[in-house]
């Protein structure tokens, strides 16, 4: 299981609270959050807000799932979502994320990737943790390369967005390949 919070240098990463939904509304309204990422819908309202925190209380539960609200350690305020998605019976993960529009382009969603990837190694069994972003988001390509994650492929029409089909990359990293990292920043 992973832990409750995770701690960056700039980052406290923790559970989403229903304090949190209209920060949630109000940064998921961006039309770029619903056209880049692969799940989140638009307009993004209350229902969804609630919808989310159920799925996020649910998972944590279940253990099929640990998602973390990013926030800055001194504001606390919700800066955007980041997740490990387990299937944990085949020894992989999923990671997905999203950053608000006034968070964006400061090194944030890459840090607290990082943050997630150390975590499922370190607290799981896992074996490898994947991630996919649209072939268009050269932003999320550029957080999954900066956590020496490996182009694994390009996916042609791999899902259906609003009646439209996607192409995605995806990306993995493998527990070996953590671990040599982790031994590299140590020495």
């Amino acid at each position: 299981m992973l832990p409750e919070q995770l701690i960056t240098d700039r980052l406290l990463l923790s559970p989403p609270a229903l304090a949190d939904a209209s920060a949630i509304i109000a940064l998921a309204n961006d039309p770029l959050i619903a056209e880049m990422t692969l799940a989140i819908p638009s307009p993004y309202g209350e229902a969804d807000a609630v919808q989310f925190l159920h799925l996020v209380n649910t998972a944590r539960k279940t253990e099929t799932g640990f998602i973390y609200a990013i926030r800055s350690p001194e504001q606390r305020s919700f800066m955007g979502a980041v997740g490990l998605h387990l299937h944990k019976k085949y020894g992989h993960a999923e990671i997905g994320y999203w950053i608000g529009a006034p968070h964006r382009g400061q090194g944030y969603v890459a840090e607290a990737v990082g943050a997630v990837i150390d975590a499922g190694f370190g607290y799981t069994e896992l074996q490898r943790i994947h991630a996919i972003h649209r072939i268009d988001n050269a932003a999320s390509g550029g957080v999954l390369l900066h956590n020496r994650m490996t182009l694994e492929a390009t996916l042609d029409d791999y899902m259906v967005k609003n009646g439209i089909p996607q192409t995605v990359r995806s990306y993995r990293i493998l527990r070996p390949e953590w671990e040599a990292r982790r031994t590299q920043k140590a020495n």
